[in-house]
């Protein structure tokens, strides 16, 4: 779990126009967040504090109109708690065995280290890619129970389970999954509209022929969270030894996630 601190002392800035952008920015933010697993605080009391602008609630009468309903609406659905986090180490007392970061718009004169602060999109991907480097797991079923968070824009089909529950993670079997995996789902992360661009992959991947689906399309047709029943024909291939390999996967286009479907040797696919 991510969590994110409103940190008031970074929400000191010269002017309403810094101000302004810095709303802008802390939207977008809010905006491209992970629901199942990032979560913006702030202090119960914050609406009462004041910064080098004056008192936060008199603020947004201050702004231009586009502005006003905005900084409420963007600062009411933060989650509130009773507890004015000052520092990191507060904080990862608070929530222990979470990656714990502070929102603001200027960190200058603050305290708050470099990694732990973020004030647009860019840190905010940083922060949370340092977060998904940092996770251990020392079991394929660790890896599996962090699935969501190592590759936040993939979906996992529950038969992929069976399909890798026998490797160590020590495999290097395992070690070029786990690299597949983080290619796909890094460039997934990009992708926010139009057709999924599988040539620019980075990866040796293509679609089945037509034929094929066609003649097999019961075998390829796996039941994805969430979607349902669909017909999977894109597959990235690799090889180790003399062993070739495939994952197949689908680009859903309604919600720019990748459903993974198959994973494991090319043999066992049966079709």
């Amino acid at each position: 779990m991510n969590n994110f601190f409103l940190f008031k002392d970074a929400l000191n800035v010269a002017t309403i126009e810094d101000f302004e952008k810095g709303i802008k920015a802390l939207n977008d933010v809010v905006t491209n967040k992970d629901k199942s697993n990032d979560t913006f605080i702030r202090y119960e009391g914050f609406w009462c504090q004041t910064c080098s602008l004056g008192n936060f609630y008199d603020i947004p009468r201050q702004l231009n109109k586009e502005y006003i309903n905005l900084s409420y609406k963007l600062f009411d659905s933060f989650v509130s708690i009773p507890f004015d986090i000052a520092n990191e180490t507060e904080f990862d007392t608070l929530y222990t065995n979470d990656c714990n970061g502070f929102k603001g718009f200027d960190f200058s004169t603050t305290n708050i280290l470099a990694n732990r602060q973020i004030i647009d999109l860019e840190s905010f991907s940083d922060f949370k890619n340092n977060c998904i480097s940092q996770i251990a797991f020392d079991t394929i079923q660790t890896f599996w129970d962090n699935r969501e968070i190592l590759f936040p824009n993939l979906v996992f089909c529950d038969r992929v389970w069976n399909q890798i529950s026998h490797l160590s993670i020590s495999d290097d079997r395992f070690t070029l999954i786990s690299q597949k995996l983080k290619r796909l789902d890094s460039f997934t992360s990009l992708w926010k509209t139009g057709v999924f661009d599988y040539k620019n992959l980075g990866l040796d991947n293509s679609p089945d022929t037509p034929t094929r689906v066609k003649n097999t399309q019961a075998l390829r047709t796996f039941d994805c969270p969430g979607i349902g029943k669909k017909v999977f024909s894109l597959h990235i291939k690799w090889s180790f030894g003399r062993e070739f390999f495939r994952l197949y996967y689908h680009p859903h286009d309604e919600n720019c996630k990748v459903y993974i479907g198959y994973i494991g040797p090319k043999d066992d696919i049966g079709f």
